[in-house]
């Protein structure tokens, strides 16, 4: 057993955008609790008293979870989605109270897309559950149905004696309104659960942080089909994809490129579906897109990222592929497409580099352009995840290194080019998403963050001479990560630029780490911060030193994120955080998705 008191998590906000909140407006503040600590101590709140004391054995910590998890939604957030108020009653145990706040409580931000409702901790009548389903019907009553129903417990403290239990979890309620317009509750509950013959019921409930946001209009429609953006496919080709997806044969389809290619002044889409087709999409300049002759790419060269990009500076964009092909002893190389005349032309040999022999498939996510010796020509930075040989049995998702070496080549003119990653001080093989350049030490010249998954992001500090140190040591690199994007910002109007990285938020994560006493402090330290999701690592200069505040500013939580964007969609002047999360879902809507 164990002995721990209650540290609360810190009520924080911050501007963040459209996908972190699943709700389709622009320019609102999330609030996240963050997690409350585990540490020593006698809680002194006799309403929903922490336990001092609980199980440690994970399995059967777990277990547990699963079924009271299983039994509360199954009773009371169900009914909540369906407005079965008669349902979510079965989920109360005898004398249970709640604590939670009237639709008009909270403080309203002012804000021109959304009306928002921040509401903390407060002290509230203690209700029974017909008033608390009273106060929670009181939010979503003009909601036309109530189309999300989120509990996600990451914490969960069973009792020594396996019949009560102690969780701290995410609710969310989200839906459409009668004139189209969404709204979502989203807040940071307590709970005390008992077992009641075989059952797990609630018997206490605690909001302890939230909003209530309300959009004042549609600032987004879905327009896809209407504007000409979409592939040409059958049904029988639809089936045959979802039946892959459903067996987990594929995890990513492709990738989108947007660029100005005919260079009249309009937004263009080069669309990719990894070793299928590529399709172009001319923007008409009217609202809708054309389909075009692109470079004639057959289906096994067809990439996941592309680089459209003027690298010979005669005014005409080349297009950089991320298929690497041609695969010739310890030599491989990728395509760089140029025009000629009306047509293009496809160039096998001026992205060539070196591979170790037998080295096969590749993997290129994405493709930087950046001028680093400051020769006036771009040079091209790419970020590789893996190769056939990466990922086999034993493999570490805590800190993996057998991913792709990163390639860097540099733009000797004429369109051709050199790999000089290592010979500029570049080295490693992980596996790399994303890729960023800036000044991040303020010395005056371009360093390199390189965002990986399964290990540490390494951020490697220029000499000035165009060769670079790795900053060992640095914030950015500390511990592992499952960097998957990453956005770089002056948020706030402040002058000081921070950096944000999309990560994994997991509930189970949370919930199990705290438990394993077996493991080290460093290993729970690492996992710690790979299961609290995103992050946010802020400059402050007088003291010279980085800080990471994903945690504080409630931008943590967005479940499994990819790209992220700091944005202003609402034009306040301030930028917002747009992350796109997710994964595959399955065609049948009763199996799990992926």
């Amino acid at each position: 057993m164990a002995r721990h008191g209650h540290s609360a998590g810190r009520l924080s906000l911050v501007l963040v955008g459209i996908a972190s909140v699943g709700i389709a407006i622009a320019g609102i503040f999330l609030l996240r609790a963050g997690k409350p600590e585990l540490k020593p101590g006698k809680t002194e709140d006799p309403f929903l008293p922490r336990p001092e004391e609980f199980v440690l054995d994970i399995t059967k910590s777990e277990e547990t979870f699963e079924k009271a998890n299983s039994d509360v939604k199954r009773a009371f957030v169900k009914g909540l989605r369906v407005r079965d108020r008669a349902a979510s009653m079965a989920a109360f145990a005898p004398g249970f109270l709640g604590r939670f706040p009237s639709r008009g409580d909270g403080v309203v931000v002012p804000d021109s897309d959304v009306v928002l409702r921040a509401m903390g901790r407060q002290e509230t009548p203690d209700l029974d559950p017909a008033k608390l389903l009273d106060r929670i019907e009181g939010f979503t009553g003009d909601w036309t149905s109530v189309e999300r129903t989120t509990w996600r417990p990451f914490e969960f403290l069973l009792h020594e004696n396996g019949t009560s239990a102690f969780a701290t979890l995410h609710f969310q309620l989200a839906g459409p309104r009668a004139d189209g317009t969404r709204a979502e509750l989203n807040a940071t509950l307590e709970t005390g659960l008992v077992l009641l013959e075989g059952t797990w019921r609630l018997k206490r409930l605690r909001f302890l942080e939230g909003y209530l946001a309300e959009a004042r209009f549609r600032p987004f429609r879905e327009v896809t089909d209407a504007v000409g953006l979409h592939f040409n496919e059958s049904e029988a080709d639809r089936k045959i994809q979802a039946d892959i997806i459903d067996s987990r044969e594929i995890v990513v389809t492709g990738g989108l490129t947007v660029g100005d290619w005919n260079r009249d002044g309009f937004w263009d889409v080069f669309a990719t579906k990894y070793f299928n087709q590529t399709v172009l999409f001319l923007n008409d300049g009217r609202g809708g897109f054309a389909r075009e002759s692109g470079p004639e790419i057959p289906p096994e060269m067809c990439a996941f990222t592309y680089l459209l990009v003027d690298l010979d500076n005669d005014g005409v964009d080349e297009l950089v592929s991320g298929a690497v092909f041609d695969y010739e002893g310890t030599r491989a190389r990728i395509p760089v497409y140029v025009r000629k005349g009306a047509g293009w032309e496809m160039l096998r040999d001026r992205l060539e580099f070196e591979i170790p022999v037998g080295m096969r498939d590749v993997n290129v996510q994405t493709i930087v352009p950046h001028d680093i010796d400051g020769d006036g020509q771009l040079d091209l930075f790419l970020g590789c995840y893996k190769h056939r040989g990466s990922s086999q049995s034993e493999f570490n998702h805590l800190m993996a290194f057998d991913g792709a070496d990163n390639l860097l080549f540099m733009n000797k003119g004429q369109l051709r080019f050199k790999e000089e990653s290592d010979a500029r001080g570049i080295h490693g093989t992980q596996y790399t998403y994303c890729v960023m350049f800036w000044d991040f030490d303020g010395d005056g010249d371009i360093d390199i963050y390189e965002g990986n998954d399964f290990g540490p992001d390494p951020l490697w500090l220029n000499r000035g001479d165009g060769t670079f140190a790795e900053g060992k040591g640095h914030k950015f690199a500390e511990g592992s990560s499952y960097t998957m994007g990453c956005t770089w910002a002056d948020w706030d109007n402040t002058g000081e630029f921070s950096l944000y990285i999309s990560n994994m938020y997991s509930h189970a994560g949370n919930r199990i780490v705290p438990l394993a006493a077996e493991i080290s402090p460093d290993l729970k330290s690492i996992a710690m911060v790979l299961a609290q999701g995103n992050q946010l690592f802020e400059f402050d200069r007088k003291k010279g030193t980085w800080s990471e505040t994903g945690i504080e500013r409630g931008v943590n939580w967005a479940d499994w994120a990819w790209a992220c964007l700091f944005w202003d969609p609402d034009n306040d002047g301030d930028k917002d955080i747009f992350v796109a999360n997710g994964y595959t879902s399955n065609t049948d809507s009763s199996a799990p998705d992926f």
